[in-house]
This record gives C-alpha cells, sequence and structure tokens, in this order.
C-alpha cells in the first residue's frame, strides 16, 4: 500500500469556528473522493500537542498505477470549473504545509489488537 499525505494547519477561520468546520470537512470528504474509486481508504489525524491546529490527510493507494490513475481524474475533475471552484473553497478553512508520500515496510512489521484470530499472520 502507499499513501499521499498531506498536512495542512487550520486558519484562524476554522479555529473560531471549529463545529462548522468539522461538519465542512465531513461533507468535503464525501464530495471530494466520491468520483475517486482508485482511493481505498482515507485516515485524518489531528494534533493536539506540538504542531496544534493541525491536520494529516492519508490517502491509500494500491499501487503506483492507482496514485497515478487518481491524479489523471483529479486533472479531468479541476477541468470543471464549479469543481475546481469547490476545491479552491478550502484555502478557506487550512493553508497547506507540505506533502509527502510513503509505504507500507515490505515485511509484516505492527499489530492492531482485538483483531480476530483468523486476521492474525
Amino acid at each position: 500500500m502507499i499513501y499521499l499525505v498531506y498536512r495542512m494547519k487550520m486558519t484562524e477561520r476554522s479555529r473560531r469556528n471549529q463545529k462548522e468546520f468539522w461538519a465542512w470537512l465531513e461533507e468535503r470528504e464525501r464530495w471530494f473522493y466520491h468520483d475517486l474509486p482508485m482511493v481505498r481508504e482515507v485516515r485524518w489525524y489531528y494534533s493536539v500537542i506540538g504542531d496544534v491546529y493541525v491536520l494529516e490527510n492519508w490517502a491509500a493507494f494500491d499501487d503506483e498505477a492507482a496514485w497515478g490513475a487518481y491524479r489523471k481524474a483529479l486533472s479531468g475533475l479541476k477541468a470543471d470549473t464549479g469543481w475546481e471552484s469547490e476545491r479552491v473553497s478550502q484555502d478557506d478553512w487550512w493553508e497547506f504545509l507540505d506533502t509527502r508520500f510513503v509505504t507500507d515496510c515490505p515485511v509484516p512489521v505492527g499489530f492492531a489488537r482485538g483483531q480476530s484470530a483468523s486476521a492474525s499472520p
């Protein structure tokens, strides 16, 4: 699995209107990923110590081909002026800090407690 990771800092507007921000984020996620089926999973993390008001968005892809399909699909969606207008409204809510691309380790490390016995390696 490979992951495209974005880090964003919440704007003053989002920090002052957190209920509105979180509602916007829930709706944005449904809207943004609706036509991007190559994204297998999306995870969000919120920093509460250190870089406070920083979010991380981890989008998972099966492989580089799926990520390439995502980039191609995004290019097509951005050509739609209505879609693009909605997308760039995110600048009211956060400022992008950085982006990185990471992958799972090549060996089976890590664990999750509470999984059924059949999920064990």
